[in-house]
C-alpha cells in the first residue's frame, strides 16, 4: 500500500445527488486523446491530473479475521497472522474467554487520491462495479481533508469503545461512563480555532477557568459571548501530558455554519463531542493496527460476544459484518459497501451482515455464494445466526453482573 492510501472501514455514505453529477462527461474521443497524448508527448496528462484531483478512488480492501491469538502481529504496516492473513486482535482477560468456532471478519475499504489513469478508466467505464470515483466533497463534506486521518483514528477508537459497551450490555454487565472533557473532532479552516492552533483530538477542559466536561457545557459557556470577545480555553493537546491556555478571538458565524444550523452569536469553528471513559468491569479492547473509521463496530461487538460467551456464536461458519454500533446495539450505515462486499466474498465469507439502508448496494455486487443480510440492530444479527446458521446463543443468557 502506498503512502497516499488510507485503509478506512468507516465511510460516510456519499451524497447521491453529488455522485449523479460527478462525471465530467468528457467525450470518449477526448479521453482517448488525453491518454494517448500523455503516452506520446506527456503534455495533456495535466488535464487528466486536474480532473482526478477532485476525487478519491474507493477500492476493495481486506477482510481481517477477528482473533484473540498472540500471533496476530504487525507485518508490513498492518496486522497479520503467520500465514499472511490480515487480522485484528481482541484483547480480553484470560480466564473469561472461550475458544472460537468458525470465523468472524471485519472489512475495510482502500481510499486513495485518484490519479490520471484512474480518471481515464472511469471516463471509459473501465472501473467495473468493484471500484468507484467519489468527489472529495461527497466524502469529506465540510471537513478539511487534512483532518480526515485524525477523524478516522477517533472513529476507530469510538467503534472499539461502543462495541465493548454494546457487547457487555448484551451480556448484562453493568457499565458506567465518566466524562473527561470536550474532544475536538474537526477544526474548520480559516476560523478562530484554526488561527489559535487548536487541533483535532485535543480536549478542552475549561472556558475562562470554568471547568467544562461535556460538549453541552462548552456550548452553554460560549452562548453569552459575542464576536470580538477573547476567550481563554484550557486545552489538553492530543498525546501530551501538559494542558495549556489558548486565547481565541471569536468571530461572527460563517455563512456555511449558519447553513448547517449554527444558532450562536459568536463562532469558534470547531466540531466537538463529549469525551467519555467507560468504567468497564474488566479491560476490553481491539487492536486494529492502522485501520481507521467507525464501521467495524458491529463486527467487533460480535467478536467480543463470541469470545466472552461460549465461542459458538457463528455455528462454525465464516461470518462478515459491517456497520456502526451504538451502546444500545443499533446498527448504522457506513458507505463503501459495494467494495466491502467484493472484499468479504474474496475472503470466503458465507454471510455478510450490512446496514439495511445499504443492502441494495451490497446485493448488487454479491455472488451466489454470499448471503447478504440487512440489519438495523444487534438483536437481528443474533437471531439470524441462531435460526439460519446454528449459532449457539445460550452463553449470552445469564443474570446481571457487576
Amino acid at each position: 500500500m502506498s503512502d497516499t492510501q488510507q485503509t478506512v472501514p468507516g465511510l460516510t455514505s456519499p451524497d447521491d445527488n453529488n455522485l449523479s453529477a460527478r462525471r465530467s462527461r468528457w467525450p470518449v474521443w477526448l479521453v482517448l486523446a488525453v491518454v494517448l497524448g500523455a503516452a506520446v508527448v506527456g503534455i495533456p496528462v495535466g488535464i487528466a491530473a486536474h480532473e482526478a484531483s477532485g476525487y478519491f478512488l474507493f477500492s476493495p480492501g481486506t477482510a481481517p479475521v477477528i482473533t484473540m491469538s498472540d500471533s496476530c502481529k504487525p507485518a508490513g504496516g498492518e496486522l497479520a497472522l503467520p500465514d499472511g492473513a490480515p487480522c485484528v486482535r481482541l484483547v480480553l482477560p484470560q480466564g473469561k474467554t472461550h475458544p472460537v468456532d468458525g470465523e468472524l471478519l471485519m472489512v475495510d475499504v482502500e481510499v486513495a487520491q485518484a490519479g490520471p489513469l484512474d480518471w481515464a478508466e472511469y471516463e471509459l467505464g473501465l472501473l467495473g462495479n468493484s471500484r468507484q470515483m467519489v468527489p472529495i466533497a461527497a466524502y469529506a463534506g465540510t471537513t478539511p481533508t487534512s483532518e480526515l486521518a485524525c477523524q478516522d483514528t477517533q472513529e476507530m477508537v469510538s467503534a472499539d469503545q461502543d462495541a465493548a459497551l454494546a457487547a457487555l450490555s448484551q451480556l448484562r454487565y453493568k457499565v458506567d461512563e465518566k466524562p473527561l472533557g470536550v474532544q475536538i473532532d474537526t477544526v474548520y479552516t480559516g476560523t478562530p480555532a484554526w488561527a489559535a492552533g487548536l487541533k483535532c483530538n485535543d480536549v478542552i477542559t475549561a472556558v475562562n477557568s470554568k471547568p467544562v466536561r461535556t460538549a453541552e457545557q462548552l456550548t452553554t459557556a460560549l452562548q453569552a459571548l459575542r464576536p470580538g470577545n477573547v476567550v481563554s480555553l484550557t486545552d489538553q493537546p492530543a498525546g501530551s501530558g501538559r494542558a495549556k491556555q489558548v486565547k481565541v478571538k471569536l468571530s461572527a458565524p460563517t455563512a456555511s455554519a449558519l447553513a448547517e444550523g449554527f444558532t450562536g452569536h459568536a463562532y469558534l469553528g470547531l466540531e466537538v463531542e463529549t469525551k467519555v471513559k467507560p468504567v468497564l468491569p474488566f479491560p476490553v479492547s481491539v487492536d486494529a493496527g492502522a485501520i481507521g473509521g467507525p464501521s467495524a463496530g458491529l463486527a467487533f461487538t460480535l467478536g467480543i460476544l463470541d469470545a466472552l460467551s461460549n465461542g459458538r456464536l457463528t455455528g462454525g461458519h465464516k461470518v462478515a459484518a459491517t456497520g456502526t454500533i451504538d451502546p444500545d446495539g443499533n446498527v448504522g450505515q457506513v458507505g463503501g459497501v459495494q467494495e466491502k462486499t467484493v472484499a468479504v466474498e474474496r475472503a470466503g465469507a458465507q454471510v455478510f451482515f450490512v446496514p439495511q439502508a445499504e443492502y441494495s448496494d451490497a446485493k448488487s455486487v454479491a455472488g451466489d455464494g454470499l448471503n447478504v443480510v440487512p440489519v438495523t440492530t444487534l438483536g437481528q444479527v443474533l437471531e439470524t445466526l441462531q435460526q439460519h446458521y446454528g449459532g449457539d446463543l445460550s452463553g449470552l443468557n445469564g443474570v446481571a453482573k457487576a
